[in-house]
């Protein structure tokens, strides 16, 4: 019992799979994760509702592309403003644009304002889960689960929450990386103070400022960013970002990242400001504010983002500069990365928990400190001041009319060729004698394939809609033979297909997919080597290839085109596409024993003989 201004109340106590710190966009995907997953969460936020304000806006292609494997795109698009790139000026002057190219599925930036994307995944998650007005107290670890106390934060009754794990998405500020002992947020703070709001613009100028990319204006003052937001009550709206003063770092070890607390807020009038100055000799006027306020970055990253049975993501774990809009989509991703893995543990399949788990670590960690320095580096050159500013939009126009020098900086920006580490334990190792796609690489979607098992009418899919789901932990284990018509379908697909079942790892975590030519595949059913107990599997398990040959042909995309007209036959290629798309193995099959390769690799972390 614990008594509370004389009224004694009774203290709860709850059981879960995963405890969930933080209900903001990233503890959301992760909580609706869990949940499709089938496990029982607990997540909770001291604040008193969902935010009401823009925040952070962009979802850049490989977010989108993530979604899209949850089959959650459809969601965010219905309530984006896509763009084409971004329009950059110098001192006043237009010097150029740069568009979002690459080889993705989502060649834009996708804008939604943060409410929006968390009404979203409230929705999907459901409102009723969710413990607002709640934070949490402390927590402790214990051998095979945590202990958490939480405190409602109008009422003081706590609760106390068992959790097989729990998960720090609270924030740079974050409460679960705080309560463990020399968890270290490492880095640093600027003292430079930065304003930004939600505007309509209106002014003769206006014209200029496109409602179709990003606008950034470089200044000798500073860095002013303008970016298209969508329409309210008919009229075109921006956020507006930019220096309050030069750039400074504070030397002191305190996190100061995030939305200034204080009473004195930023105005209007400092926003029209920014404008006059930065824009220099446009003619711009901001009106109607929806949001105003001021913040201040830190470029910091935890010294590690598991500790034991206490995982961070989002920015509990890493917190940058909002230049390219990164920071949402690192959490995203850290979402994406974790979930099945967590889950794979949760339901005892896998073959090394800790393996699994430690590799969250091993392959986000340098890919956010990659962004970190980036976004670092981009933020100190945006607020350079200085004779470099007069002679710099002749240097950029320069540059952004050059292919070979933007599009990098572009896709860069954009997540489209972000790829793990070859350090993580989960990758096979790359055989420098293969020309097949990469393990640590995305999987890149791929023209459609016709499905062999013909129902009640021809089903034709791309790669990425075979393996959307709404969300599981299966491994696809591609079998890909396609190979020119004058030589014979390849003769261990058979062998393949029962080196699957005989590997005795569960079909909750791996599938098979098997492609073969068109003019290979003789009749619109299961093959005869199709056992009566495995029809449900291979209804989807089949699928034929017309053109081989295409850029975008998945025998193209592995990387097996180079090998088709080796004598005396074709090799098949057997490629391990990871839940997140990511590729796991890849190897050419010239054997059998190069068969029990890929099965060896996958029980390394993936438990075998469960029924």
């Amino acid at each position: 019992m614990s008594t509370n201004n004389d009224n004694t109340t009774q203290k709860r106590e709850l059981t879960v799979d995963v405890f969930i710190s933080g209900a903001g966009p990233v503890g959301l995907f992760f909580a609706y994760q869990m949940i499709k997953l089938g496990h029982s969460i607990y997540i909770c936020d001291p604040k008193n509702g969902p935010t009401t304000e823009s925040r952070a806006v962009l979802l850049t292609p490989r977010t989108m592309e993530v979604m899209e494997n949850h089959n959650l795109a459809h969601h965010f698009l219905k309530e984006a403003i896509v763009l084409q790139g971004v329009q950059l000026h110098v001192q006043g002057s237009k010097v150029g644009t740069v568009d979002v190219t690459g080889d993705t599925s989502f060649p834009q930036m996708t804008c939604v304002p943060q409410e929006i994307t968390e009404a979203v995944l409230i929705r999907l998650v459901g409102g009723s889960r969710i413990a607002w007005h709640t934070r949490l107290v402390n927590y402790s670890q214990n051998e095979d689960h945590i202990e958490a106390i939480v405190k409602h934060t109008e009422t003081d009754i706590e609760t106390r929450v068992n959790a097989k794990y729990i998960i720090g998405a609270d924030g740079s500020h974050s409460t679960v990386r705080k309560k463990t002992e020399n968890w270290k947020f490492i880095g640093y703070s600027m003292s430079t103070r930065f304003g930004m709001g939600d505007v309509a613009i209106g002014g003769e100028d206006v014209e200029k400022i496109l409602t179709t990319r990003a606008n950034g204006f470089l200044h000798s003052d500073g860095m002013c960013g303008v970016i298209p937001i969508g329409k309210r009550n008919g009229k075109a709206y921006f956020r507006v970002v930019g220096n309050l003063g030069p750039y400074e770092v504070d030397e002191g070890d305190r996190v100061t990242h995030g939305i200034v607390q204080e009473e004195q807020q930023f105005t209007l009038e400092q926003i029209q400001d920014l404008l006059n100055k930065r824009l220099h000799n446009l003619n711009v006027v901001a009106q109607d504010p929806i949001w105003l306020t001021e913040f201040r970055i830190n470029e910091r990253m935890a010294d590690g983002f598991r500790r034991k049975r206490a995982i961070l993501i989002g920015d509990a774990a890493h917190c940058h500069s909002p230049v390219g809009g990164q920071g949402l989509n690192l959490g995203f991703q850290d979402a994406d990365n974790l979930a099945w893995k967590l889950s794979t543990v949760l339901k005892g399949l896998s073959s090394d928990d800790d393996k699994l788990l430690d590799s969250y670590n091993t392959e986000r960690e340098p890919i956010v400190a990659e962004t970190l320095e980036a976004t670092g580096s981009s933020t100190r050159f945006a607020l350079t001041k200085g004779p470099i500013l007069a002679t710099l939009g002749y240097v950029l126009s320069g540059v952004l009319s050059i292919d070979m020098i933007k599009n990098p900086a572009i896709t860069a920006m954009m997540q489209i060729y972000t790829q793990l580490p070859n350090e993580s334990s989960l990758l096979q190792t790359k055989n420098p004698k293969s020309d097949l796609i990469e393990p640590g690489k995305f999987m890149l979607e791929t023209a459609p394939l016709r499905n062999r098992v013909m129902t009640n009418k021809l089903e034709r899919c791309t790669l990425h809609q075979i393996l959307a789901t709404d969300t599981t932990t299966q491994h696809a284990i591609l079998w890909v033979s396609s190979r020119p018509s004058r030589f014979p379908s390849h003769s261990l697909t058979s062998e393949f297909w029962a080196k699957f079942f005989d590997s005795k790892i569960s079909s909750s975590v791996i599938r098979p997919i098997i492609i073969e030519s068109t003019w290979h595949v003789h009749e619109c059913k299961t093959p005869d080597y199709v056992k009566e107990e495995q029809q449900t599997i291979a209804e989807r398990a089949f699928w034929s290839e017309d053109h081989w040959d295409t850029e975008d042909s998945i025998s193209k995309r592995v990387g097996l085109t180079s090998h088709m007209y080796n004598k005396p036959e074709p090799p098949a290629a057997i490629v391990i596409v990871r839940p997140d798309l990511y590729i796991a193995y890849s190897n050419l099959i010239l054997a059998t024993q190069d068969i029990d390769h890929a099965f060896r690799f996958l029980a390394g972390y993936l438990k075998t003989n469960v029924a």
